[in-house]
């Protein structure tokens, strides 16, 4: 039989999460609707599973998914051991949380994204549930703790968005290693579906530095998002573009980015591993120019029409987008017995424009681009890599000499 009187004090301090969930029913009227300052589980509390009364104590919220319905946290997860009857600290790990009675929705889309998800192993480069359990309450998984987050916000919180080639090299072969062997493998390959800049999680320990793409239930937003403006922004991007001053948000680059056969449908129909190296030529402009300056989808279709005409890529995007006039189309001609000046290696230009073919059969598989992107990175690659993620005003990237 099992001794539970460890955790007897555990739920007398925290309180169950039956009567938090009670008191927010209360307080928003038994309605749907998200409070402005809404969570789940709060930091300090913990929560338990109660299958197997394992306990994970909220340490910092570090992110949120489906519009901050559920919350992602870093959590000290402690097993319970059944010989000794105490709890043993086995580190950090991330978990999300959502109310299931308040947001069933929700809750049955994570559930599906479990059910797709593959199991966690440390030699994995794709990111695995740990283990996934239900409260009263709440739906939860865990997930391996990522230090560092998105590469996506790493990139944010820089002065220059972008990432310099040799680093979009290594994470370039990271993603495409994990799509070959752990996403478009088997007789029935699946297909990511969401890829892109934020998928892609950095972990770094003494001395080694880890680079695992998200999928399915692994996949969060790597920030703490308002979920007001969160929703707003959605309706903004509905309207096309109409705000003058914004560009859509990357947040959302899966659905207006997405491959000519997906883009606007509303089922699954053309989903596939080549819609997946599409949005693998979208990452690869995003990581390159720190963000693709379009208001509308016909704004980036005409900037890839260009892309794949021109002889080299340029410096700058938004030039590509001006629309042409007499004074514009005289300096394109005058450019045109100019050299192109180059700014990524022909490598690489050749790589996104392959993703980004039209026809899906025209696209390579991942294995192929694999192959054919022969680029190399050295151990000094890497750690120049891991000092630019850790990069701090004080602790500037060093130089390739």
């Amino acid at each position: 039989m099992k001794n539970k009187t460890p955790f007897s004090y555990r739920i007398e301090e925290i309180g169950s999460c039956s009567k938090m969930n009670q008191k927010i029913k209360w307080e928003i009227g038994f309605t749907k609707k998200l409070p402005k300052d809404y969570h789940p589980g709060k930091v300090g509390r913990t929560i338990i599973d109660p299958s197997r009364n394992d306990t994970y104590l909220l340490k910092e919220e570090i992110g949120s998914y489906s519009n901050g319905c559920c919350r992602v946290y870093r959590a000290l997860y402690s097993e319970y051991m059944e010989d000794t009857a105490k709890l043993v600290d086995s580190g950090n790990v991330t978990l999300k949380v959502i109310n299931r009675k308040i947001h069933e929705s929700d809750c049955l889309e994570l559930q599906r994204r479990i059910d797709a998800s593959i199991e966690d192993r440390s030699y994995y480069t794709t990111i695995g549930i740990k283990k996934a359990f239900a409260t009263e309450d709440l739906s939860c998984v865990s997930l391996p703790y990522m230090s560092q987050g998105s590469l996506r916000h790493i990139l944010s919180t820089r002065q220059d968005k972008r990432l310099p080639e040799e680093f979009i090299a290594i994470v370039i072969k990271k993603v495409l290693a994990a799509l070959r062997d752990e996403v478009h493998n088997g007789l029935l390959p699946r297909a990511h579906k969401t890829l892109s800049a934020g998928d892609i999680f950095i972990h770094t320990t003494t001395g080694q530095m880890l680079i695992r793409l998200a999928y399915e239930a692994s996949v969060y937003d790597s920030e703490k998002i308002n979920v007001e403006e969160d929703i707003e922004e959605d309706s903004n991007e509905e309207e096309a573009g109409s705000s003058s001053s914004a560009f859509l948000s990357p947040k959302r680059i899966a659905n207006w980015g997405a491959a000519p056969e997906v883009f606007g449908r509303e089922n699954d129909e053309g989903v596939g591993p080549k819609s997946d190296i599409w949005l693998l030529g979208i990452m690869a402009l995003e990581l390159a120019y720190g963000e693709l300056p379009v208001s509308t989808r016909e704004d980036l279709d005409r900037l890839i029409k260009k892309l794949r005409k021109e002889r080299r890529f340029p410096r700058s995007l938004k030039n590509m987008l001006i629309v042409n006039n007499r004074e514009v189309t005289f300096k394109k001609a005058m450019n045109l017995f100019k050299r192109k000046e180059e700014v990524f290696s022909e490598m690489f230009e050749i790589m996104v424009r392959k993703c980004l073919a039209k026809k899906p059969k025209k696209r390579p598989t991942a294995a192929q681009l694999l192959d054919s992107y022969t680029t190399s990175f050295t151990q000094k690659d890497m750690e120049r890599f891991e000092r630019f993620v850790l990069n701090a005003e004080n602790n500037p990237v060093p130089t390739t000499n």
